[in-house]
């Protein structure tokens, strides 16, 4: 049998990447909902968590396909527009649904004081933009919970992944005109980053460097971004699948192991499970991307369930928050994000000059 390998299977619509994010946004609902209630997630005994590796899998996935998008579209404004529709619109949509009817409900001051707060604009125009941070406070709501005044604690991870947008972007742009080969180039500085960013994670979690999630968060998205260049070297045989999967199952009843094994093998591990897995499971990805939706609206509604229901358990939390989050990244998607997607266009496949390893492959994604 010959054998696979990820460049092989990475083009078009026929991938798992829908199904993979919707788990991991998922996961993330669920590692939330241990702390909001005041309880300790089981998983973390070894130093991490369950939302932590949905993260993680989150950013790997956009550092795969937001470098095919790069690759193909060159530092464009169709590349800049790509990015700006997927990410602001839907960001737009849950400032504002978050800040003028859920905080405005659940708010203990009267609506008059609610509305002429100036934190309330300051919310709307700072999580819709991300550029420059973002706000978790509204006045007055959630001001009893375990995690006081945190109205979405998910949404940290935004700027960041706007951030390694513009490292990639730049990358590309250094290397556009080197010779001999600029994706090899391209490869090569984003292998130096993916180092760098990784020993930064390993030091800054040993020497409780309080920002050390920058490190890793970019090392994640690089990962993805190196996977991209050289998928046509990466095999997908399946007993590398085992083997990773074995590893990583080791490490986890060795913590003192774990962040030296598991960053190595969860970029590999997401994209196997993103092209191999095939037959159904495939039909999934005709019903929409709601990820972003459930990863954006599920921490507001697991607070409000908190707020309501006195002595709730993770589990309900859980249960609740994952019910009613659903309609609304439903809702998100065929409303809005869809909508936007479409905007884009269809990518350009015609080789430009200077442009690095453009490809031909109608590799779209949701990103």
């Amino acid at each position: 049998m010959p054998m696979s390998y990820l460049g092989d299977r990475s083009f078009g619509r026929d991938n798992n990447f829908n199904l993979i994010r919707l788990i991991a946004a998922y996961a993330v609902l669920i590692s939330h909902s241990f702390p909001l209630v005041g309880s300790g997630e089981p998983f973390s005994r070894i130093g991490y968590t369950l939302g932590g590796i949905g993260v993680d899998a989150f950013f790997v996935t956009s550092g795969f396909l937001v470098t095919g998008s790069l690759m193909r579209l060159g530092v464009s404004t169709s590349f800049l527009r790509a990015r700006a529709l997927r990410i602001f619109p839907a960001l737009a949509a849950m400032a504002v649904l978050t800040a003028l009817v859920l905080g405005a409900a659940m708010t203990t001051l009267s609506l008059t004081d609610y509305f002429l707060d100036d934190e309330v604009w300051t919310f709307i125009v700072k999580n819709a933009t991300i550029v420059a941070g973002v706000r978790y406070k509204l006045p007055g709501v959630f001001e009893s919970n375990h995690v006081p005044f945190m109205m979405n604690g998910s949404i940290w991870t935004l700027p960041f992944e706007i951030r390694c947008y513009a490292l990639v972007a730049l990358l590309y742009w250094l290397c556009r005109r080197a010779k001999p080969e600029p994706a090899a180039a391209l490869a090569r500085l984003l292998v130096c980053v993916a180092i760098l960013m990784l020993l930064g994670w390993l030091w800054g979690m040993r020497a409780g460097y309080a920002h050390y999630q920058t490190f890793r968060l970019f090392y994640l998205f690089s990962s993805g971004a190196v996977a991209w260049i050289c998928r046509h070297r990466i095999s997908l045989a399946p007993r590398f699948l085992v083997g990773a999967c074995a590893l990583v199952a080791i490490v986890v009843a060795q913590p003192q192991w774990f962040f030296f094994v598991y960053p190595l093998l969860v970029p590999y591990i997401v994209l196997w499970l993103a092209y191999v897995p095939s037959g159904p499971i495939r039909r999934f990805n005709a019903l929409g991307d709601y990820s972003y939706g459930i990863y954006v609206y599920a921490y507001p509604i697991q607070q409000v369930v908190v707020a309501t229901v006195p002595g709730a358990s993770p589990l309900l939390v859980m249960a609740l928050a994952g019910i009613a989050s659903l309609p609304l990244a439903m809702l998100s998607w065929h409303l809005i994000e869809s909508p936007m997607l479409a905007l884009k266009g269809a990518p350009r496949r015609e080789a430009q000059q200077g442009h690095v390893g453009v490809v031909s492959e109608p590799q779209v994604d949701s990103t």
